[in-house]
């Protein structure tokens, strides 16, 4: 690029800081205190208080004593439904990655409630075992 080149992208782009600048500096006195007054407002939003329910499932108990800890219970009705192999690496994965302290057995059996409540058709249980 050569100097004059250079002089011209360094012009260009001082006429838009500038036109920027301009755009939002208050016209007035009046529109400053207008603008710090909005600034200063609290703007206040109400979250429906929606921590959802435990699904029933084998193994229910075992859930919740080791996956609502760190989970609500909506993060599972959340879920679109998984294959047993999905809700197996998800549960390896708290307890690799994030360090959940669930014993073997329990990670079995939270699997198994999982895939009874969220799983995929071909990878939930008879209804009669339950």
């Amino acid at each position: 690029m050569n100097y004059w080149h250079r002089f011209w992208v360094l012009g260009i782009l001082a006429l838009a800081i500038t036109n920027l600048a301009a755009q939002s500096t208050p016209a007035s006195k009046d529109d400053a205190k207008a603008a710090s007054a909005k600034a200063d407002q609290v703007v206040k939003i109400t979250l429906p208080d929606y921590a959802g329910q435990v699904l029933k499932g084998p193994h229910v108990d075992v859930y919740e004593r080791n996956c609502l800890i760190c989970h609500s219970a909506r993060y599972v009705i959340m879920q679109p439904p998984f294959s047993r192999s999905v809700w197996e690496s998800e549960v390896k994965k708290m307890v690799n990655a994030y360090g959940a302290t669930i014993s073997e057995a329990d990670q079995r059996e939270i699997v198994e409630y999982l895939v009874a409540v969220r799983g995929t058709p071909e990878n939930k249980p008879p209804a009669s075992a339950h």
